[in-house]
């Protein structure tokens, strides 16, 4: 028997997401409720300009109670594409636009619980195009070399999971482009 979806019923309804309490029937016929968080879909982006650095966002994040070291990202408008999201959020967190947006793939990023998305992208040949940032974002930019964000992602200083695993998606492309 596959599971199957009874009914969902609306808890809350906030800012960044909505809360729903999901009626579930399990293979083995049982039924139980999960709570899943319904999240707007969101890019990240690994921007490499032409020296090989990466451009990075150190931001106070409230899950964390620290500064994270992230990549570039953020959530997608509605009826927006990915790739159009990606360039906005480039130019509105590091102030450049890029030649070349390259679709690495995606990932959920919690499916135990919530519905967001990650699409990822790598955006080469960087250049200058900022648009104002978010009211409640302050960003400070950080640029590293690929090799050493690299280092970073298993020496533990980067701790962000969607950079982390935007990082795995891009090896093998920036291993093509002799980026690493």
């Amino acid at each position: 028997m596959e599971p199957v979806i009874i009914s969902r019923q609306n808890l809350l309804q906030l800012h960044a997401f909505d809360v729903e309490r999901v009626h579930f029937r399990l293979p083995d016929g049982r039924e139980r409720d999960y709570d899943l968080v319904q999240h707007v879909d969101a890019v990240t982006i690994l921007p490499v300009d032409n020296l090989g650095q990466v451009h990075l966002v150190r931001q106070y994040r409230i899950g964390a109670e620290q500064e994270l070291l992230e990549l570039p990202a953020g959530v997608m408008d509605p009826g927006e594409e990915p790739e159009i999201t990606a360039h906005r959020e480039l130019r509105e967190e590091i102030g450049k636009d890029c030649g070349e947006m390259i679709r690495l793939g995606g990932f959920y990023m919690a499916a135990g619980y919530s519905t967001e998305y990650m699409h990822v992208f790598l955006a080469l040949n960087l250049k200058e195009s900022p648009l104002d940032q978010d009211d409640d974002e302050f960003l400070t930019i950080v640029k590293v070399p690929v090799s050493e964000v690299l280092k970073m992602a298993q020496d533990g200083r980067l701790a962000d999971g969607k950079s982390l695993s935007t990082l795995l998606l891009a090896r093998h492309e920036l291993e093509i482009r002799r980026l690493l």
